[in-house]
């Protein structure tokens, strides 16, 4: 390993062993191909081809595979949620009804709410109770 590869940079982007080099410079200095000359013509035009060839071949059989298995999975994900949905949306027969709690209101006292619209659609209902006691 070469040793004029390593740079060692404080957090400030300055020097840490002497000197006042820039980072630019030490980048620079540090860079393995400075050495390297440039591709010929041919080589570049070698590279090309083979880039071009391997975009155009034809893709295997196997991307059809996979996409019968994510279509089978997205109808067992799909019929889970459906009758996921119907089995909590009827209560059970047998299941215990928990009491429910309405609070005590005259029948005259009609139910105070205030309702907004956003610009989006959003919808925020508020329903005042008269029993609530700060």
């Amino acid at each position: 390993m070469n040793d004029r590869h390593v740079v060692s940079v404080s957090p400030k982007l300055g020097t840490s062993g002497g000197g006042s080099r820039t980072l630019a410079e030490r980048l620079k200095d540090a860079d393995p191909s400075v050495d390297e000359s440039p591709l010929s013509d041919a080589d570049a035009q070698r590279m090309r081809r083979a880039i071009v060839e391997a975009a155009c071949e034809r893709p295997s059989a196997h991307p059809i595979g996979w996409k019968a298995s994510w279509a089978a999975i997205t109808l067992v994900v799909a019929a889970t949620a459906v009758f996921g949905v119907n089995r909590w949306r009827d209560p059970r027969a047998d299941a215990p009804v928990a009491p429910t709690h309405q609070p005590s209101r005259e029948a005259s006292e009609p139910r105070r709410q205030v309702h907004f619209v956003a610009p989006g659609g959003t919808r925020v209902i508020w329903i005042f109770n008269p029993d609530f006691k700060p």
